[in-house]
């Protein structure tokens, strides 16, 4: 069993302040994070992962607003976008848990996109030949752009792996991270279940630990700091 944090969308976010520890520039990577959408439904953007070149975010469909669709994009050193993935559908406030899963290699312009166990990524998709930047000085969880863009609702699980590949059309691969019954996995205390390397970030509670852990990464990119006051999510994704 996991348990969630509940970031408020006012104050509530956490920052690297640093690089992450040992993380490269690359042309692959994977994301997966479980989150209850609790409000800021049409707003421009919603963070969830954020740096200068590369983000994970709710409203934004190919950069239009408004669609309340993930959104995954990186840019290289030039601040072209070269990875641009989306979800087909609409998401917006409700008590159900999601959980938002992606991979990329876009040397072989290989994009996958799932919620909820199910491809759910829109046909518009941008993978250039050409190397994402994961080097940059500050990393954030629960909002973008220093401050703003911050998340209404709870997350879990949140596991970013730059550099790393699994392709997620196969669904052995997809139940490193989700049963059929759509519970989370077990991915070892440093999150190097699915791949056998454990990722960059893997923030991860379990139920005995008090909320402000969330922001120890159990993965190799080094610690986050919060800012705000986390509280303890209401409900937990092994719930559902």
């Amino acid at each position: 069993m996991v348990e969630s944090a509940d970031f408020d969308g006012l104050n509530d976010y956490m920052a690297r302040g640093a690089a992450l520890t040992g993380a490269a520039n690359s042309k692959s990577g994977i994301v997966s994070t479980r989150i209850r959408i609790d409000g800021t439904d049409n707003a421009v953007q919603y963070s969830i992962v954020e740096s200068t070149h590369f983000i994970l975010c709710r409203v934004i469909s190919n950069g239009l607003p408004g669609s309340n669709a993930f959104l995954i994009q990186g840019t290289n050193l030039g601040s072209s976008v070269i990875l641009n993935i989306s979800t087909a559908t609409a998401y917006t406030q409700s008590a159900t848990w999601l959980h938002v899963l992606a991979s990329w290699d876009i040397a072989s312009a290989a994009t996958h996109l799932y919620v909820n166990d199910a491809d759910d990524k829109d046909p518009t998709v941008v993978a250039t030949n050409d190397t994402i930047v994961y080097t940059d000085t500050n990393f954030q969880v629960g909002a973008g752009g220093g401050s703003l863009n911050k998340v209404d609702g709870c997350l879990a699980e949140v596991y970013f792996a730059p550099g790393q590949y699994l392709d997620f059309s196969v669904t052995n691969n997809r139940r490193k991270f989700i049963t059929s019954s759509l519970k989370p996995v077990y991915l070892g205390t440093n999150g190097a279940g699915p791949t056998g390397t454990a990722p960059a970030v893997y923030l991860h509670l379990d139920p005995s630990e008090t909320v402000a852990n969330f922001a120890t990464n159990r993965g190799t990119g080094g610690d986050f700091t919060i800012t705000g006051a986390l509280a303890a999510g209401s409900t937990s994704p092994s719930d559902f």
